[in-house]
């Protein structure tokens, strides 16, 4: 084990535990530095960066065997104490302090934030903000890619519950780019990113990469406001949700871009309010590879007069194969719908279903990707809400569509209080009496009143808890 505090004011600094760890703004870096293969780096709160000096070449780099995990108080035994949340662990490419959210300040930033090159999958990255890369370098050097984290030569690391923000790039992937290697990115958020031409979250050429539960909102490229899938790229999306994103130029994608034979497969996600600067391809746009969606939905995506037609899923010489999804307009395909899909607050970003939306129960349960049991917020991802009839495939309980299940309310705090007094009494037990063998008064949820539901009543009697 080794340990980061970049508060910690006394201690030997040499990372042995809590009270000695690495202190220093390149805590971070420095114990990676150190690691072997087996080990673990814990990272208390506050601030890192790639290097103490002023070099823009130098970069946090993982190591195969090595999870380095942030959102420490700095006093824990068990990771399973940290808080992510509230114990914010930044990773940042501004390396004088001095960013101002615009390009004016950013001539001193990191070129990668962090480098996940040639590491096989046990090199771990969870817990993280990644934040003020800017790639503006040299092509040759892959300077101009990959603002928050760039990963080649066969790459694969393992990204976990981290927040890329406010990553640039000039050529590809504001915050990532990943060429002839590979990636998984589980519980992520990409937001604000910039990637130039290319991919304003990923720009990822002859990769196998997936994404899992995460979020991309408001990245912004010429070409594929969130990912790009290039070069025979086997891109694989689960639980995602993409929202305003925007691809700025009339190569399109506001979204997604597949290309170039790449295989793109997405599942259960939430596109809605991406554009394009094109007439066409606001959301997801496939000029030349393989997509597969389903059990998605693309809703409010458009193009640059804010048509929505031809702006939800565009073949432009490419195949989409789509099924079990909701899409504005309709489109051709098994199981598809057009209805409004009733958000609870599409003008606040908040995508997730209404307790009437169209989308609910209306998916293919065997189309869920093998191992995939939870939806976008980490609740199960196959509930039956009975008031909805299933319109989808699959024994009860029947997938929703899009990246939330609906969930059923809370059970009542005091279920056999029938007339809601805040007491079961006597008229709770003439209700169950007068409802014997109908549902009109069943307490235990069973479908019908009878003597359980009489001994439900008479074991809680008396106020409610």
């Amino acid at each position: 084990m080794r340990y980061v505090n970049v508060a910690l004011a006394g201690g030997a600094d040499n990372g042995t535990s809590w009270d000695n760890a690495y202190r220093t703004v390149d805590g971070v870096s420095r114990a990676l530095a150190a690691s072997v293969s087996g080990d673990e780096i814990w990272v208390a709160a506050g601030t890192y960066k790639p290097t103490a000096g002023t070099s823009r070449t130098v970069f946090i780099t993982l190591k195969t065997g090595v999870a380095v995990y942030g959102g420490f108080a700095g006093m824990e035994t068990e990771v399973s104490q940290r808080s992510v949340s509230g114990n914010v662990t930044v990773l940042t490419g501004d390396l004088l302090g001095n960013d101002n959210g615009t390009t004016t300040n950013l001539a001193d930033n990191s070129y990668h934030v962090v480098v996940g090159s040639s590491v096989a999958t046990s090199a771990v990255l969870d817990g993280f903000t990644i934040r003020g890369g800017y790639a503006n370098g040299a092509t040759g050097s892959n300077y101009d890619k990959g603002g928050g984290i760039l990963v080649l030569t066969n790459g694969n690391p393992t990204v976990r519950q981290c927040r890329f923000i406010g990553n640039r790039c000039t050529f590809g992937g504001g915050a990532g780019y990943i060429f002839g290697a590979n990636g998984s990115f589980v519980d992520c958020e990409f937001t604000d990113n910039i990637g130039g031409s290319y991919g304003g979250a990923f720009d990822t050429n002859g990769t196998t990469v997936r994404w899992e539960r995460c979020l991309f909102r408001n990245n912004q490229a010429s070409r594929a406001g969130a990912i790009e899938s290039y070069g025979s790229s086997q891109s694989t999306i689960i639980n995602c949700v993409f929202v305003l994103n925007r691809a700025t130029t009339s190569n399109s994608g506001g979204a997604v871009w597949a290309g170039t034979s790449s295989v793109v497969t997405v599942r259960n996600s939430t596109f809605v309010g991406n554009s394009a600067a094109a007439t066409s391809g606001g959301g997801f746009y496939n000029t030349s590879g393989t997509s597969t969606l389903a059990n998605c939905i693309f809703w409010a995506n458009t193009g640059n007069s804010g048509a929505t037609t031809n702006n939800q899923v565009t073949e432009a010489g490419g195949t989409n194969t789509v099924s079990y999804s909701l899409v504005q307009g309709g489109i051709a395909g098994t199981g598809n719908i057009s209805a409004a899909p009733t958000f609870v607050d599409q003008a606040a970003s908040n995508v997730r279903l209404q307790a009437n939306s169209a989308g609910i129960d209306a998916g293919s349960n065997s189309l869920i990707p093998a191992g995939v049991t939870v939806d976008h917020d980490g609740n199960a991802r196959r509930v039956d809400i009975v008031a909805v009839t299933d319109s989808g495939v699959g024994g009860a309980p029947v997938v929703d569509m899009g990246a939330f299940e609906v969930q059923p309310p809370p059970p009542p705090a005091c279920p056999a209080d029938l007339d809601n007094d805040g007491a079961v009494g006597g008229s709770d037990l003439a209700s169950i009496l007068s409802a014997w063998a109908t549902a009109d008064a069943d307490v235990n949820g069973d479908g019908i009143t009878d003597g359980a539901d009489l001994t439900e009543a008479l074991s809680a009697w008396g106020p409610c808890p």
